[in-house]
C-alpha cells in the first residue's frame, strides 16, 4: 500500500475512533447474541459430524466448512484431506486449496494480480505459493490450484484480463464444480440492464420476464412475481404474491451484492420460486 494511503486511513482512524469504537461494541453484542445459533447449525452440520472439531469463531463463512458441506449435501466425490491446521482436497486429478485471503485484484500501476489481506496487499503469485508451502506429504504430480469463488474477485468482467493458471475460480463454494463452464461467470452485473441481458443468456429460464422503470418484472410462476433492481451500491429482490387478476402486493425483500445477485437469480429459477437469500 503506498505511504499515503497509509497516512489517510490514519487520520480517518483518529477522526472517527469514537464512532468506531462504538461500532466495535455494537458487532461485539451481536456476535454474542448469534453465538449460541451459530454453535448450534454448527454441530448439526456434517463438517463437523465427520471432523469433530472445537467450534471457532466464523467458521460458518470459512471456504473449508461451505465446500464441505455442499459437497456431501450434493454427494460429490471428492478426496477430502486434513493436514494439521490446513484442508485441501483432490478433484478430476487436480488438487485443490483453499485461499486465505479476502480478495484478489488486478493492480493497475503494477500490471499484475494481488491478494487483499485487510488492506495489506501481496502478489498473488507469492500468496498462492505460501498457501502451497504449508503442505507436507503431498503428492507433487498433481496440479495445484486454489479454488476461489467469484465474489473474492473484485473485477467486474474478467473478459479483460488473464485469470492465472494457479486460480480456479468458482461461482460459489456453495455451487462449486457446477455450470463452471458458463461465460457468465466472467461477468458482474453493475446495471439492471445488465442482469436482465445474462438472464436473456440463461437457458431455458423459468418464466417470462421484462424491464420496467428500471426493474425487472420476473413473472416466475402463477403465483409470485419477482422484482429485481441492480445498482453497485445497492441491489434489490422483492417478492410480489398475486391476490387477483393481475394485481400483486409485496411480501417481502431482501439485498443481495452485485457480486451474487445473479446467483440467486440462479437460485430462484432452479426452485422455481421466491429465495431469500
Amino acid at each position: 500500500m503506498k505511504w499515503y494511503y497509509k497516512t489517510l486511513i490514519a487520520v480517518v482512524i483518529i477522526l472517527f475512533s469514537p464512532l468506531i469504537i462504538v461500532g466495535l461494541i455494537i458487532w461485539g453484542v451481536s456476535e454474542l447474541i448469534h453465538l449460541p445459533g451459530n454453535i448450534k447449525e454448527y454441530k448439526n452440520s456434517q463438517y463437523f459430524k465427520d471432523f469433530q472439531l472445537p467450534y471457532k469463531a466464523h467458521k460458518l463463512d470459512s471456504p473449508e466448512y461451505r465446500f464441505y458441506n455442499s459437497i456431501k449435501e450434493r454427494n460429490i466425490e471428492v478426496d477430502y484431506i486434513r493436514q494439521e491446521d490446513t484442508e485441501y482436497f483432490i478433484y478430476e486429478n487436480t488438487l485443490f486449496l483453499f485461499p486465505d485471503f479476502y480478495q484478489i485484484l488486478f493492480d493497475d500501476e503494477d500490471s499484475k494480480w494481488v491478494a487483499d489481506y485487510d488492506s495489506d496487499f501481496q502478489p498473488l503469485e507469492e500468496a498462492c505459493q505460501k498457501i502451497i508451502d504449508e503442505l507436507h506429504n503431498i503428492q507433487k504430480d498433481y496440479p495445484i490450484k486454489i479454488l476461489v469463488e467469484r465474489k473474492m474477485c473484485t473485477e467486474t468482467n474478467l473478459n479483460k484480463f488473464e485469470i492465472p493458471d494457479y486460480i480456479f475460480l468458482t461461482w460459489s463454494y456453495e455451487t462449486a464444480f457446477e455450470n463452471e463452464d458458463s461465460p457468465l461467470k466472467l461477468i458482474v452485473p453493475e446495471t439492471t440492464e445488465q442482469l436482465y441481458d445474462m438472464m436473456k443468456e440463461t437457458p431455458d429460464i423459468k418464466g417470462k420476464f421484462h424491464l420496467a422503470n428500471n426493474k425487472i418484472i420476473w413473472n416466475i410462476n402463477e403465483k409470485e412475481q419477482i422484482e429485481i433492481g441492480v445498482d453497485p451500491r445497492d441491489c434489490y429482490i422483492g417478492l410480489n404474491k398475486k391476490v387477483v387478476g393481475k394485481f400483486y402486493v409485496g411480501k417481502t425483500h431482501y439485498h443481495p451484492t452485485i457480486f451474487n445477485v445473479y446467483q440467486e437469480v440462479c437460485k430462484i429459477d432452479k426452485q422455481g420460486g421466491y429465495y431469500e437469500g
